[in-house]
């Protein structure tokens, strides 16, 4: 054999050898591929409640790890450092263009509106036919959150009602020492009559009842049925609603003009402020991270009831959902389900969240041990009977297309009522016409 002829053989072995390996190559690619499906997730950085949030990741992570190891071959991806604050535009981008992630977290002012575009997946479907799925596991508020006009688009991860936190320092200096369980508008207007004054003796008062207290908070708690579930029909002018305003009123003469903020609450000088669960469990020294109120002792009870109400609250929800493009229904469905019927993903929130579990068993469970650790603080422990009884009483915060606007309109105008001195009657009638005509547009 000639040398031109041995390097022409050289040279086709040698691209034969580069061919199978390029084959087999594609082969154990196109294999990978087959067998190492993927699944995408959207989330963000930073609490849904607007409170520091240390460990962002961490149940995120859990939660993953335990869905790839019981899916062998799958993998969760997702894009991290979304802030809170741009998720909802990212999200909305994406499910413009079509490349939104199969499964997503929904903040609580955007679902009514994503789920009117038709964005996200309609489940009742997929809970029906999933014999091991019990929705009744769940609080009806944290689950109805999710619920548009019948149907389910959303599956509540994490939730926190409304409640009442209190200045116990404060009061005691004032020689109120208890607050009935059940206590009503009649007892919260006395406690306020009584704490406010001139503590300096400047003439000017410096120390005041309540702040932030505003219509949402009156109108649930005396029973106030203003929306229909769709948001498509408003009544704001019944009985009900004129006395909640009427009660706004009286309460917001006390501070003889003052502007009262959650600045001076902080500062000690208020006895009771409206706030979320995951302010308490945020700023409660122990077992949290951050001690906020240096100077006095916190704590939190019910919001005070109307004459036609309960002590009831309003509860806001973050849930997830389904991208109604996806082509992984099942998947999907399974990756939801880890993060919000599973009971240690859902154990987690009371480790690296700053809202309560929407799982009843875990939230009996988890505050109840709680409860018990808190007993060597000095400063006392979260009630697990009153969180649970809360939270079994809430309604879900209102929920339907252009809520926000909705919201700002009653805002911008009970503001007024009460400002100008208007007949709570006269003036909750113009509201609702003006809502009424908004909504029908």
């Amino acid at each position: 054999m000639t040398l031109m002829k041995k390097k022409v053989m050289g040279k086709r072995f040698a691209a034969g050898v580069f061919l199978f390996a390029a084959l087999a190559a594609t082969a154990a690619s196109l294999h990978y591929f087959h067998h190492k499906r993927t699944i995408t997730l959207g989330f963000f950085t930073g609490s849904p409640w607007d409170v520091p949030d240390a460990y962002t990741y961490q149940l995120i992570d859990d939660a993953v790890e335990k869905f790839e190891a019981g899916h062998p071959g799958i993998k969760v991806k997702y894009v991290s450092g979304i802030q809170k604050d741009d998720y909802s535009e990212w999200i909305a981008s994406a499910l413009i263009k079509g490349n939104a992630p199969d499964v997503f977290f929904v903040l609580p002012e955007d679902f009514s509106t994503f789920a009117g575009t038709d964005a996200l997946m309609e489940l009742d479907r997929l809970i029906d036919k999933d014999g091991d799925y019990d929705t009744s596991r769940y609080y009806n508020a944290s689950f109805e959150f999710g619920n548009i006009s019948g149907s389910q688009y959303g599956i509540p991860f994490e939730s926190v009602p409304s409640m009442m936190f209190v200045n116990k320092t404060l009061l005691k200096n004032e020689g109120i020492s208890e607050i009935p369980e059940d206590w009503t508008w009649g007892d919260f207007y006395r406690i306020c009559c009584r704490v406010t004054k001139d503590t300096d003796g400047n003439g000017i008062e410096d120390q005041f009842g309540v702040c932030g207290y505003t219509w949402q908070h009156a109108f649930i708690t005396n029973g106030v049925d203003a929306f229909d579930a769709n948001g498509t029909r408003c009544r704001l002018n019944s009985e009900n609603a004129i006395e909640a305003v009427d009660f706004i009123k009286e309460i917001d003469g006390l501070t003889k003009g003052n502007i009262v903020t959650a600045d001076d609450f902080d500062m000690g000088k208020v006895a009771f402020m409206p706030a979320l669960l995951s302010d308490y469990r945020t700023y409660k020294p122990y077992p949290w991270n951050i001690k906020k109120y240096t100077d006095f002792e916190l704590d939190c009870i019910t919001l005070p009831r109307g004459e036609k109400g309960d002590n009831k609250s309003t509860m806001s929800t973050l849930l997830l959902a389904m991208n109604s493009r996806t082509n992984k229904e099942e998947l999907a469905w399974e990756l939801i389900k880890t993060f919000c019927y599973d009971i240690e993903i859902q154990s987690e929130i009371y480790t690296y969240k700053e809202g309560a579990s929407v799982l009843k068993t875990v939230t009996d469970s988890v505050t109840t041990m709680l409860s018990i650790n808190q007993v060597l603080s000095e400063e006392g422990g979260m009630d697990i009977k009153l969180i649970t009884s809360i939270m079994d009483h809430a309604e879900p915060d209102y929920n339907f297309k252009d809520t926000t606007a909705v919201k700002e309109m009653i805002d911008a105008g009970i503001d007024d009522i009460v400002k100008n001195g208007t007949d709570s009657r006269i003036g909750l009638q113009m509201i609702e016409k003006r809502v009424r005509s908004f909504l029908n547009k």
